[in-house]
């Protein structure tokens, strides 16, 4: 395991059982999103509300890890990592067995949004650990093997959380969530590491946070890179919320079936994160962005034709979404690399603003796919098509600025 004493010079590489660590912590958004997606129906059956209603405990899950990551990532650049880490996975864990009980879908939203912001710290402090650690080199292929892990959480959650939802309701898929949590922070305490030393890091003051910050945002080719990963998550998010209704009530698919479906695409993802680790370091890391981008929207707008013209069926769907998420896994693991690189001096900053970034995209894009009801693919395929053009077109602006 890494010693805290590593964290003061650059690693040729992390170990095995620290990348499995901080790979775990990282699937808290991801499990917090994912493991009740097969719930949605029986909470706006039991909570007596509408799809669009149940889609806001996501979207507050989402709103509140972008003030997660904002907050976190900065603070851990004064506090340190590791106790910064533990405080916020302590109330990820309270808000997690708090959302079992909830009495109402307003408590629910609520106690989803503290959660989210809570457990924004596994991925973005994930990140700047890795940042701390490596140079830019080998944190590209780590952050790589973090996005193949944060895919391998919603590939076991989805039917985990259809089987728990079918044997004892949707607060036993909950109650599923706390438990993985409670395991977060038991492994984040015993086995991650401060890896940013007291001369590393910056005054705890408001001021020196915003100018950390400040200088992150005038810096082109890094506000490029963490649009094109906040797009690409936002072409995501959309997928994901609308991903359960499109397969139960437009294709008509069962509950376990669907969780079946998501586990493919959360495979596909993984394969696409592991494929970005290998194609980057032959072309590049901003190439194997731009291939993984049109991957995404060729395949969305795709979807967009056939939803048009009515001849969308699991098939085809199943094809779609598989590059669509291989092209997602790819451009999330390049597209944080390369943001991240940009703002080495303030690694928790960078990462903070990159993962704020994210949240915003995936908190507004994830009710888009339902605005229109859920007997219709329509409206999901052209937000995701949408997201990835504008994502393709922000990575070509980086680009054009940097030598990467």
């Amino acid at each position: 395991m890494t010693t805290p004493a590593a964290a003061e010079g650059r690693l040729r590489r992390i170990s095995p059982g620290l990348m499995l660590v901080l790979g775990y912590v990282s699937m808290a958004g991801s499990l917090s999103t994912d493991l009740y997606l097969p719930a949605f129906p029986a909470i706006a059956a039991d909570l007596g509300v509408g799809a669009s209603t149940v889609q806001l405990t996501l979207t507050a899950l989402l709103a509140g890890s972008a003030l997660g990551q904002l907050s976190i990532g900065s603070v851990s650049d004064a506090l340190g990592r590791r106790r910064t880490l533990l405080a916020a996975l302590a109330v990820f864990v309270l808000c997690c067995y708090l959302a079992v009980v909830s009495p109402t879908i307003e408590v629910l939203i609520l106690v989803r949004a503290v959660q989210g912001f809570a457990g924004a710290s596994g991925t973005v402090l994930a990140r700047a650990v890795i940042a701390d650690l490596v140079d830019h080199a080998q944190a590209v292929r780590a952050f790589s093997t973090i996005f193949v892990m944060i895919a391998l959480g919603p590939a076991l959650a989805s039917p985990l959380g259809a089987v728990l939802t079918q044997l004892g309701g949707w607060r036993a898929a909950l109650l599923g969530l706390a438990v993985l949590a409670t395991g977060m922070l038991v492994a984040a305490a015993l086995f991650i590491p401060e890896s940013l030393p007291p001369d590393r890091r910056h005054p705890f003051t408001v001021g020196a946070l915003a100018r950390n910050i400040g200088r992150l945002l005038r810096n082109p080719v890094y506000v490029g890179y963490t649009i094109a990963f906040g797009a690409g998550y936002g072409a995501l998010m959309v997928y994901i919320s609308s991903s359960s209704f499109i397969v139960q009530e437009v294709l008509g698919i069962t509950p376990l079936g669907y969780s079946l479906t998501f586990s493919f695409s959360s495979v596909s993802v993984m394969a696409g994160a592991w494929l970005n680790g290998v194609i980057a370091q032959r072309i590049g890391a901003h190439a194997t962005l731009r291939i993984a981008q049109s991957l995404q929207a060729l395949s969305a707008a795709t979807g967009v034709v056939l939803a048009l013209t009515g001849t969308l069926t699991l098939t085809s769907y199943l094809v779609l979404v598989a590059v669509f998420a291989i092209g997602c896994g790819s451009v999330m693991s390049s597209a944080s690399a390369l943001a991240v690189g940009e703002a080495r001096a303030a690694a928790g900053a960078g990462s903070a603003l990159v993962g704020f970034t994210q949240f915003v995209f995936g908190a507004f894009a994830s009710p888009l796919g339902g605005i229109a009801g859920t007997q219709t693919a329509l409206p999901a395929m052209a937000a995701m098509t949408g997201f990835a053009v504008l994502g393709l077109l922000s990575a070509w602006f980086a680009g054009s600025r940097t030598r990467h």
